[in-house]
């Protein structure tokens, strides 16, 4: 039977008087109910919800004891609680679990009516000590406030409720209580966390809005009222690409909460400080793809991906481009605005816009661009030919190479002496091309830097903030052995004079319409992309297509002492029909470089993937016209090929 998520989500918006009304709480419960739906496997999550009314404490205690009591030790219970806290005298029979004589509570929606209370902090673990008694995987999520002084949103509307002032007597706690707060028995009850609880408290992970000692604040998330914390909950999940840890939650909800808001810091403890590195929600969430959004903070208009995402620095003017659209919304039509980075920060980049938008929203960014450095090529040795080289170098595409006068960080080095031109890596002696020679031969040289700037463009190209999860299209490698292991280098050997054989596969893992091409890129700077007939292959939710393939170590490099190659493997994965075929070039030849006819961009791009790929590799390219957005990624497999000598 599959593992289960049992849970409790409790929102509390029309207190009764004197208890002030709030506005965001059953949002808060709302929204990550839709998110639970959305992100956890058919048939396995069992959801209560207790909202306004229906937020009894009667009701609130028999859901977690009877709701969450039914999760096993294979299963994952989860508590969600929006609404007032407080605060109230602690009766003397409890002083041992409190330094200050005072409980911390949650305000139920009848918690002040006569014969009723809230339900304290040391009922709230003796409750939470009984879900966790079973080994289940427990989390709770507190947004509200814990503490005195204490509002819920940016306009002070309070979110702490009055403290009771009745005086409440021990008989009133839940059963239990007293022992679990004087360290008497508690079956299942682990000590620790008792600043929080106040006593001893079952094994579990609480997610709070705030320390204790600040204001749970609220926030306006497209016109609706919304606690900090939930809404920046929400993103998170929405927007991680995979299964996050409690640690990687924490740091992307405290930096959304912070854009947001000032003094309010989410906090995060565990009984076991070792849960905070297993998934959220013991991985009872499946895997989706971040969704890119841009809003409007104090210092301009965002988006939510920085230089720890991957987002490259602009480059001159060239720079990552975005396509806007609704939050809600596909993106096959005509975008809101368009976009351009201008800075990259850490976690998120600021943007200029090509036509204002309403500050109030938040939208959704598609990557339509992103800025392609050009190879750095440092040029040292001989006087005469650096001179000759670095005029030869004036007609080169300056997007592909840029040459230096530091060897520091570049890419590649050319060394100018008497027999020719000596291309190499830093720090590798072994010449990158053999000696280019004869006439003509700073033109060659300019001509295969081009050529090995196009295959380096093309290798590291990624998209650093699509919405394709890993793996839409999956890839599997079938050698003779049998499976290659996900993400492991393939590797082959020649039987005798056979070439080995290999298969690929490709699968389309989502649901919906996706199109793959695969790049072979040699180890001598060439890029193949014969692999489908058309360049690209569309496959439906489900499909699979196959690929046989050969590993090759040609006469000549095995002739030269060459036994052992690597092809980088590169699957382009896109929404839109595309055609990589004009990426193609031959393997590079520093002999016949200088007079290879390489024909690109002939057809004007369909898409910003089909811009983006021709841009990668010529300088040769119309005017941008108004093209479909593709989202796309890439995936690779590295493929070692081994011809041994001759013994």
């Amino acid at each position: 039977m599959p593992s289960r998520l049992y849970a409790v989500l409790v929102g509390i918006d029309a207190y009764p008087p004197p208890i002030p009304r709030l506005a965001g709480c059953v949002n808060d419960v709302t929204a990550f109910a839709e998110t639970l739906k959305g992100r956890t496997p058919a048939g396995t999550l069992e959801l209560t919800m207790l909202t306004d009314g229906a937020a009894t404490r009667a009701a609130v205690v028999e859901a977690i004891s009877t709701q969450l009591g039914r999760a096993s030790a294979d299963d994952t219970a989860l508590l969600y609680y929006s609404g007032h806290g407080s605060q109230q005298a602690c009766p003397p029979e409890l002083w041992a679990g409190e330094p200050d004589h005072r409980n911390e509570t949650i305000v139920l929606v009848d918690s002040r009516q006569p014969g009723c209370w809230d339900l304290a902090d040391k009922e709230l673990a003796t409750l939470l000590t009984g879900v966790a008694a079973s080994g289940c995987h427990l989390l709770v999520v507190l947004d509200c406030c814990h503490s005195g002084g204490g509002t819920r949103d940016v306009e002070e509307d309070v979110r702490l409720a009055p403290e009771d002032p009745r005086r409440r007597p021990v008989g009133s706690f839940l059963p239990g209580v007293a022992d679990a707060a004087t360290g008497g028995p508690a079956p299942g009850a682990v000590r620790g966390l008792t600043a929080r609880w106040g006593g001893p408290v079952g094994r579990h992970v609480l997610l709070a809005a705030c320390r204790a000692d600040e204001k749970a604040k609220e926030v306006t998330v497209l016109g609706a009222h919304r606690g900090a914390l939930s809404a920046a909950l929400e993103t998170a999940l929405r927007e991680t690409d995979g299964l996050p840890t409690y640690r990687d939650v924490l740091r992307i909800v405290s930096a959304g909460v912070q854009r947001r808001v000032v003094e309010q810091h989410p906090q995060l403890e565990a009984v076991d400080p070792d849960e905070l590195d297993e998934p959220f929600l013991g991985g009872a969430v499946s895997r989706t793809a971040r969704l890119l959004t841009l809003s409007h903070l104090p210092d301009g208009w965002s988006i939510d991906a920085g230089a720890v995402h991957g987002v490259p620095e602009p480059i001159g003017d060239d720079t990552t481009e975005l396509a806007v659209y609704p939050l809600t919304s596909e993106t096959t039509g005509a975008p809101l605005a368009t976009g351009a980075v201008t800075r990259v920060l850490p976690d998120r980049c600021l943007v200029a816009l090509s036509r204002p938008l309403d500050e109030d929203y938040v939208y959704r960014a598609v990557v339509t661009s992103i800025p392609l450095q050009p190879l750095a090529v440092a040029v040292l040795g001989d006087e005469a030919g650096t001179a000759t080289l670095r005029d030869a170098a004036g007609a080169a595409d300056s997007t592909l190479i840029a040459l230096v006068d530091d060897p520091t960080g570049a890419d590649l080095l050319v060394e100018a002496r008497p027999e020719g031109f000596v291309i190499t890596r830093p720090g590798v002696t072994r010449p990158l091309v053999p000696t280019v020679a004869g006439t003509g031969r700073e033109s060659r040289v300019v001509a295969a830097l081009e050529h090995v700037a196009r295959w380096v463009r093309l290798s590291g190209l990624h998209n650093p903030a699509t919405r394709l999860p890993a793996g839409a299209l999956r890839l599997t490698v079938t050698t003779p052995g049998g499976p290659a292991p996900p993400g492991s280098l393939v590797e082959l050997s020649y039987a005798g004079e056979n070439t080995p054989s290999f298969t690929l596969t490709i699968t389309n893992t989502t649901d919906q319409t996706l199109w793959g091409a695969l790049l072979d890129l040699t180890e001598t700077y060439g890029v193949f992309t014969d692999a489908f007939p058309s360049g690209s292959v569309a496959l439906g939710p489900g499909e699979s297509t196959s690929v046989s393939l050969s590993g090759e170590v040609s006469d000549a490099l095995w002739a030269a002492g060459t036994v052992a190659v690597t092809d980088q493997l590169k699957l382009v994965t896109s929404t839109l029909e595309f055609d990589p075929r004009s990426l193609q070039q031959d393997e590079l030849d520093v002999r016949a470089v200088g007079s290879q006819t390489v024909l690109r961009g002939g057809t004007p791009p369909r898409s910003t993937l089909e811009r983006l790929l021709t841009r990668a590799t010529t300088r040769r390219l119309a005017p941008a016209q108004e093209e479909a957005v593709a989202d796309w990624r890439t995936d690779e497999v590295l493929v070692r090929t081994a011809r041994p000598p001759v013994t």
